[in-house]
């Protein structure tokens, strides 16, 4: 006889992500597609949060890594109030009034509690991975604008290699971003307000990359 009977991990069949490429969840220039993919089209969304809730209760943040039900390692260590490192880091808990939909904290609290994503908060990601698209292929052509310069002829003494431009500070593409922003002279509302995201937490980013408060005022001066 066939065994009928339900398996815990039976659900696992009918994962989404089951068919798609490793590195779509892994590398974080295919953030916005992992999320489609397991925002629009994975029916099981809301066993795959519950068994990567439960499977990483408490862990550090670098013990977690890729796309799960939704969000990034480092967005499930923000939302996991048990992690380890929150005592430098306060984790991120929603308590009191919910935070505005459309903004970045607000898609973070829909992902986390497995709520249904409204227009506007998916509208906002839409718009954010757009932005970050734009900043990373404006970085890429500036830099091979960059080496595609003629360079300077080497003296008969010496040759001195030319200094490569340090890349942007951040663990992930939200914070690479606050440092781009920051480095193009943006104050903080300006950074906020582009991302879509509240001044606090840009301050948060900023001072966690050890960028000192309104340099940015002195540099485009």
């Amino acid at each position: 006889m066939p065994d009928t009977r339900a398996h815990r991990h039976d659900w696992m069949e009918r994962m989404a992500c089951r068919n798609e490429k490793p590195e779509t969840f892994s590398e974080s220039s295919h953030e916005h597609q992992a999320r489609i993919i397991c925002v629009v089209r994975c029916p099981v969304r809301a066993q795959c949060l519950a068994h990567v809730q439960s499977i990483e209760h408490g862990l550090s943040k670098d013990r977690r890594d890729g796309v799960v039900a939704g969000l990034t390692g480092h967005e499930r260590w923000r939302l996991d109030a048990t992690a380890v490192g929150h005592s430098t880091h306060p984790a991120l808990v929603f308590t009191g009034v919910p935070p505005k939909c459309g903004t970045y904290t607000a898609l973070l609290r829909h992902l986390w509690l497995g709520e249904r994503i409204d227009p506007g908060c998916w509208s906002a990601e839409v718009r954010r991975d757009r932005l970050n698209r734009a900043t990373t292929e404006a970085g890429q052509a500036e830099t091979k604008h960059e080496a595609a310069a003629a360079p300077v002829p080497p003296t008969a003494e010496t040759t001195v290699p030319q200094a490569k431009e340090p890349p942007a500070k951040g663990d992930t593409p939200h914070e690479r971003r606050v440092y781009r922003l920051w480095t193009a002279g943006r104050s903080d509302l300006q950074i906020a307000r582009r991302m879509a995201v509240s001044v606090p937490q840009v301050q948060r980013v900023r001072e966690r990359l050890g960028l000192l408060p309104n340099l940015h005022t002195r540099k485009a001066s």
